[in-house]
C-alpha cells in the first residue's frame, strides 16, 4: 500500500511565516505614510487654552495680565503698579508658536505692530481684566498655506477659527 503523503502545496506554517511577513511589511508602509500635519491646530488650540487660563488667572488673582506678541511666540505680561513686566512666577513662561509663523494681530478690527519701539514702554497686545473682560483680538497663524486664528471678544470667550488657503 502507498502512504497518502504529498509534498505538493504549502504547509499550515509555511502559510502563517509568510502571512506575519506581509503583516509586518503593510505596518512599516502604513507607518512610513506622511500623517496629516496638525502643527497649525496645536498651536491655535495651545495658544487658546493658555489664553483661557491667563483669564482665568487675571480673574482668580485679582491683577491684569496680558500678553505680548513677537515672530517667535508670546510673552506672559503682568500690571504691577500701573507697570507691565514679565512675571513667570505668576502666568508661567514665554511660549512659543510650535512651528507655526505669525500672521498678524488685530484689536478691535486694526492691526496692531508688533515691534518694541527704541522707548517705547512695555504692553501687552491682548489684557485680561480681574473682571472677566478682555481685549478683543484677532491672532492670525500660518503652517505651510493653511491660516488660523484665534479670536477674543471684549468678554472673554476665546475660539479658534480655521481657514482655507
Amino acid at each position: 500500500m502507498r502512504a497518502l503523503s504529498s509534498d505538493k502545496g504549502f504547509s499550515l506554517v509555511e502559510i502563517m511565516v509568510v502571512m506575519a511577513i506581509m503583516g509586518l511589511m503593510a505596518s512599516a508602509v502604513v507607518l512610513a505614510m506622511p500623517s496629516k500635519d496638525d502643527r497649525l491646530e496645536r498651536a491655535l488650540s495651545g495658544t487658546r487654552s493658555y489664553m483661557t487660563a491667563l483669564g482665568r488667572t487675571a480673574v482668580t488673582t485679582g491683577r491684569a495680565v496680558g500678553l505680548r506678541f513677537d515672530d517667535s511666540g508670546y510673552t506672559p505680561l503682568v500690571l504691577k503698579g500701573g507697570v507691565w513686566v514679565a512675571d513667570s512666577t505668576l502666568v508661567g513662561r514665554a511660549r512659543t508658536w510650535d512651528g507655526a509663523s505669525l500672521v498678524g494681530v488685530e484689536l478691535d478690527g486694526a492691526a496692531v505692530s508688533l515691534e518694541l519701539k527704541r522707548g517705547e514702554v512695555l504692553r501687552p497686545h491682548v489684557w485680561f481684566l480681574p473682571t472677566g473682560e478682555a481685549a478683543s483680538f484677532k491672532l492670525s497663524l500660518e503652517v505651510e498655506g493653511e491660516r488660523g486664528s484665534v479670536q477674543g471678544s471684549g468678554t472673554g470667550a476665546i475660539e479658534v477659527v480655521a481657514h482655507a488657503s
